[in-house]
């Protein structure tokens, strides 16, 4: 795993915190969670970096409970206005519901430790 663009306190910490191996993945117990190695570092970066907004909608779900569906549907509810029967307009046509509601830990603080999110019109789906 690359770990160079994260602070190297992040680095130091997973050599501290309780270590399992299950299925051939790492995990690592933080702040009472088990995270696998690969998303760990942008937990710890979305944890530090991370600013909510009052007006922030977040979906949460188990793994493997439909929240990939979930992603697809909560747009459309929270935005019904402008719906129109033109497939043109649909961005679920042209975009993956991961899209369209990225994971903080998943998506945006994996790809950059302090990404800037100010972009995302209100309210911001997560």
């Amino acid at each position: 795993m690359e770990y160079s663009s994260f602070p190297s306190a992040f680095s130091t910490l997973f050599g501290e915190l309780p270590k399992e191996t299950r299925c051939c993945s790492d995990l690592y117990n933080w702040e009472g969670f088990w995270y696998a190695s690969s998303h760990l570092p942008a937990a710890m970066a979305a944890r530090l970096h991370f600013q909510a907004k009052d007006s922030d909608v977040f979906l949460t779900s188990s793994m493997k409970t439909g929240t990939t569906w979930l992603k697809a549907i909560i747009p459309k509810i929270m935005n019904p206005i402008g719906r129109m029967n033109d497939d043109n307009n649909e961005p679920l046509l042209k975009r993956h519901p991961n899209e369209l509601m990225p994971s903080l830990e998943v998506q945006l603080f994996k790809e950059n430790p302090n990404p800037d999110l100010s972009y995302m019109p209100s309210p911001r789906l997560f």
